[in-house]
């Protein structure tokens, strides 16, 4: 039975890869299309100052770059009606500073979780010493006790240190690769009989 759940998850992940190989890849690079019918897609509905990313776009963008491999550059391509260059300078500072403030909130949770695991650290190595120290000075209760108490701070900092804070670790790359991403704006082309329309039109008038 276990082959068998191995040679699924072979399957399974060798399904994956040749998905994203065939969808997202170009040039080797991880093209992720954003298309919007209009560029005020891409902000908050109530945010009048434009500086916060739709939670829609956010929650798109990331779905797609979790299963793309670290090793990928990421394009944004973003497709909307034409926009000015300013606007695409704005735009792109936006996503900068969306994905920048993620990665500073992921430092700090690092930051935070490496400190609890000092503390856990020290505290179980203290308890671990007195249960040792106090053998023939107290009572076997307080032995076990401080014996006890020092294997669950050490286990607490090993839990979080090997789970918890690499799994902070590995969002935090998916961020950052998220922030060094490329954004590219494409515009719908006219096609040369609807501006010959357009041309006749304006003759026509005239």
């Amino acid at each position: 039975m276990k082959l068998k759940f191995r040679f699924k998850n072979r399957k399974i992940k060798f399904r994956e890869a040749d998905y994203i190989e065939k969808h997202y890849i170009k040039d080797g690079k991880a093209v992720i299309p954003i298309h919007l019918n209009n560029i005020n897609e891409l902000y908050m509905k109530h945010d009048q100052i434009k500086l916060a990313l739709s939670d829609g776009v956010c929650d798109y963008i990331e779905e797609i770059a979790y299963i793309i491999p670290l090793k990928y550059p990421i394009v944004l391509e973003i497709h909307c009606p034409e926009i000015t260059e300013e606007q695409q300078l704005r735009i792109k500072k936006v996503i900068k500073n969306n994905y920048g403030m993620e990665i500073d909130d992921r430092d700090y949770d690092i930051n935070v979780a490496n400190r609890r695991c000092i503390s856990l650290f020290f505290l179980g190595l203290i308890f671990m010493l007195l249960s040792f120290a106090l053998q023939e000075k107290v009572t076997q209760f307080l032995v076990e006790f401080f014996a006890i108490a020092g294997w669950v701070a050490l286990w607490e900092m090993f839990e979080s240190l090997m789970l918890n804070n690499a799994a902070k670790r590995t969002e935090r790359l998916y961020k950052l690769q998220l922030y060094d991403s490329e954004i590219k704006f494409v515009f719908p082309q006219i096609k040369e009989s609807e501006t010959e329309e357009e041309n006749k039109e304006e003759t026509t008038i005239k």
